[in-house]
């Protein structure tokens, strides 16, 4: 059945003036959606019953089911199953004085990192209806406001462009959140990086790097020789020349690989002449073959410190939700695999 997401206000339009209703229920539809995250059209109590039915029979809202979810107090995790069965996942982070939505763009992923678990398969990029789906589920099911989106979840976003960016659209025009609440994270797509700074420019940039070390970065992530440091780090220049904004660095340590004294200072000055600062991520193994590259909390802290030293803002971000399979694609596996 049709998501009604994927439908623009236009073409509604037309599809209720044919049925005899007037022009003016387009708007009520949408305020239910996307400013009530109603799911059921039954539930929109200021349309005729006819026109309720007439829509129950045509449409879905939400283009995937829920399959499971696991929850803590600081997350929620969902995994979708899609109408062609193919499964992908978004999380709900609570922080004290906001709520974030860490979104999908893709089911699996096509870089293919070494210590991803979505990185283990690819099969298609998400449609923008099950982009945005993601968010009005995600109201609907925490009853509160989400003010605050990253496309951190499975994917590459800017491998799925077209629909990210139409997806950025809907949140600034539909839902009104502010693009300085809007984070993109990627793995280094130039082409990708600088059509946001032309469409989005002030939408966040974050850039996720586990070395700076190409030769050590090629055996981290298969990709690496299509994309190469040196032609990511020109983008990263341009964006920030474009945009003004300071960049985010995702740095997720890895013990025995991107941890040392020596990656401290190679990442220092691969960014000499970039505003970032960085997110220092502790690993959240994949499953027990990558336990044994966890790196402690004290030793993370180290490294924070070393980088602050050589003059860099750093944070270290203890990753929520480890309990229930949070990192990006590790409930989603452990879904298929109880198939």
């Amino acid at each position: 059945m049709r998501s009604i997401l994927g439908i623009n206000s236009e073409e509604l339009r037309d599809i209720l003036i044919e049925k005899g209703y007037e022009p003016y229920r387009v708007r009520q539809i949408l305020e239910w959606i996307y400013d009530k995250a109603v799911l059921d059209f039954y539930s929109m109590s200021n349309l005729p019953k006819e026109l309720r039915n007439f829509l129950s029979s045509n449409f879905s809202v939400i283009p995937f089911d829920l399959v499971t979810y696991a929850q803590d107090e600081e997350t929620i995790k969902f995994v979708f199953k899609t109408e062609d069965n193919l499964t992908f996942e978004s999380v709900v982070i609570f922080h004290h004085n906001r709520i974030t939505l860490c979104l999908s763009s893709q089911i699996g992923c096509p870089i293919g990192c070494k210590f991803c678990a979505t990185g283990e398969s690819f099969h298609r990029n998400l449609t923008y209806e099950e982009i945005i789906g993601q968010y009005i589920f995600a109201r609907s099911y925490v009853k509160k406001d989400i003010r605050s989106i990253v496309f951190m979840g499975m994917g590459e976003p800017f491998l799925n462009e077209e629909n990210v960016f139409r997806a950025i659209d809907t949140f600034i025009q539909e839902l009104n959140i502010s693009p300085r609440h809007i984070t993109v994270s990627t793995s280094g797509i130039p082409r990708g990086i600088i059509n946001l700074a032309h469409k989005h420019p002030k939408v966040r940039l974050a850039f996720s790097l586990w070395t700076p070390d190409e030769r050590k970065r090629e055996g981290l992530v298969p990709l690496a020789n299509t994309y190469k440091l040196e032609i990511i780090l020109r983008s990263l220049k341009e964006y920030v020349s474009i945009t003004g904004n300071r960049i985010s660095v995702e740095y997720t340590l890895l013990k025995g690989i991107n941890d040392d004294i020596d990656d401290a200072h190679r990442l220092v000055e691969f960014f000499k002449d970039v505003p970032v600062f960085f997110n220092v991520i502790l690993y959240n193994p994949k499953d027990r073959d990558t336990e044994a590259y966890r790196t402690s909390v004290k030793e993370a802290l180290r490294f924070v410190d070393l980088i602050k030293s050589l003059g860099k803002e750093a944070y270290l971000r203890i990753s929520k939700g480890e309990r229930i399979s949070g990192a990006c694609g590790q409930l989603r596996t452990a879904y298929e695999r109880s198939r």
